[in-house]
């Protein structure tokens, strides 16, 4: 076969993939909710197991179909809704929450959650984080809900600080716990004292780091007090002073204090931040919570905690969100919401808690409960001719978290979500638009030339490029729409 026509066969072998609509369901008398998700292989035994199989038992009038994916079930979706299809339950990202409704592939959840006779209890609607509702509120309207809220934290090496400690007893930093008060000036002077070079100037103990990308100069920007969109959520604002106290902050650390050597080849790296903190090469690391499992598998003697993150001007921290819609083409509506609402109460959330353990669950009834306190993760299956391991690491795809190891994992996780005696609001904050992928994208390309040895960039010039660009780019989308350019000053 010429390769051409391979090429050809291919592209219609993936579109045909992507197209094709699951069929099982069809092959039952049952009245069909179809639950989908992406995740690793594993992850079946909390979806499928956990989740579908025990609706399953409950609801047996009805064919619960699950199908797990990877990374394509967004383009799934896409073409399932250009079909008129879609599946009752769908797990989706919040990145792409505003996306999904502004295209209609989402069934608005109003009319469900208050229905008087399936809508959840007023127990349940205390559960959800408010900050976790007011961003996925759009026009009045909610088209999904959370199911956890992945947040940034500072992972600590405390072997590091002791043995500064040890040597610099007169110059001791206290190593931070859960109830620490830190701010941008602690983190500065403790990452500067913890970091080491060798006679050439080399970096051999990093003081702090973290990957560059989007999420470490929002939380900063936040910080310092500012706001990433307009009102009208057509204008981006990172434009601003609080966006160049931001920038300046990250290049202090950078060039005056010397305790952040930025590694631009980020994550994808065999030596990026994450490799190197696991390897104990960094006293301070910036990283999400779902870093905390693979650290503990890498190198199970590493010893370490996590906290909250430094507070700026106010505090805030950045987080996310993985939520359930109903596809508005789903075929039984009334039996997605039923499933939907049972995945979010708290006997379920507690669930993901014990077995992923990669961030809490959005129901505070749980992260408030001694459920939280542990968790069992999930223990790898072996056949009964495989030799099983005998370390504990190597037996497990997600390592168990006893109670007494709560204050070290988990217990910073409730500094998000607790008012602040600052604010009176939880610090907690989720950055969603229409157009916070791409200028998140923006932002890391920015951060990426400002933050590379020698850049001449300004913080304004820097700021200025990123919200031209974006603006350029919605009022394009606007154009395509046959609306016109949103109303803005700037130059």
């Amino acid at each position: 076969m010429r390769a051409g026509h391979a090429i050809a066969v291919f592209v219609v072998v993936v579109t045909l993939a992507a197209l094709l609509w699951p069929s099982r369901g069809t092959l039952s008398p049952r009245p069909t909710v179809r639950i989908a998700v992406w995740g690793m292989p594993f992850e079946d035994r909390l979806f499928r197991d956990r989740y579908a199989k025990r609706y399953q038992e409950l609801r047996l009038e009805l064919f619960i179909d699950y199908e797990r994916y990877h990374d394509e079930l967004l383009m799934k979706y896409n073409a399932w809704h250009t079909r008129g299809r879609g599946a009752e339950v769908m797990r989706l990202r919040v990145t792409d929450y505003h996306g999904m409704v502004g295209r209609g592939m989402l069934e608005p959840l109003s009319k469900w959650i208050n229905d008087p006779e399936i809508g959840l209890s007023k127990a349940q609607k205390e559960a959800i984080p408010p900050q976790l509702l007011a961003a996925l509120t759009i026009d009045a309207e909610v088209y999904a809900l959370p199911q956890d809220n992945a947040q940034f934290g500072m992972f600590i090496n405390r072997e590091i600080f002791r043995g500064h400690n040890a040597e610099h007893p007169k110059d001791a930093i206290e190593i931070p716990g859960p109830d620490h008060d830190w701010t941008w000036s602690d983190l500065r002077a403790a990452a500067k004292k913890l970091t080491r070079r060798d006679a050439s100037g080399r970096v051999t103990q990093r003081g702090l780091d973290f990957t560059v990308w989007s999420w470490p100069f929002i939380n900063f920007f936040k910080q310092a007090g500012g706001e990433l969109w307009s009102p009208d959520a057509l204008t981006c604002t990172i434009d601003s002073d609080a966006g160049v106290e931001a920038l300046a902050f990250m290049r202090a650390l950078q060039r005056d204090d010397k305790s952040f050597d930025p590694n631009l080849a980020g994550y994808l790296s065999a030596t990026g931040p994450d490799v190197l903190f696991a390897a104990g090469q960094t006293a301070i690391f910036f990283d999400g919570s779902w870093r905390i499992p693979n650290i503990e598998k890498v190198n199970p003697g590493l010893d370490f905690s996590v906290v909250h993150l430094p507070r700026g001007r106010v505090p805030a921290v950045v987080s996310g969100c993985v939520c359930w819609g109903i596809s508005s083409k789903a075929a039984n509506k009334r039996e997605a919401w039923r499933m939907l609402s049972w995945l979010t109460d708290e006997p379920q959330a507690a669930e993901y808690w014990d077995t992923l353990r990669v961030a809490p669950p959005a129901n505070l009834a749980v992260i408030n409960s001694p459920a939280f306190r542990s968790a069992r993760g999930i223990e790898k299956v072996f056949g009964p001719s495989d030799a099983v391991p005998t370390n504990v690491p190597d037996r497990y795809e997600v390592l168990p978290m006893s109670e007494a190891m709560f204050a070290d994992r988990a217990q910073w996780l409730l500094y998000a979500n607790t008012p602040h005696a600052l604010t009176g609001r939880p610090p907690g904050f989720v950055p969603v638009n229409l157009y916070e992928t791409e200028m998140e994208e923006e932002v890391t390309r920015m951060l990426n030339e400002y933050l590379r040895e020698g850049s001449t960039l300004s913080e304004r010039e820097a700021l200025t490029r990123v919200t031209r660009n974006i603006h350029r780019l919605i009022d394009r989308d606007r154009k395509a729409k046959g609306l016109p350019p949103a109303r803005r000053s700037e130059p």
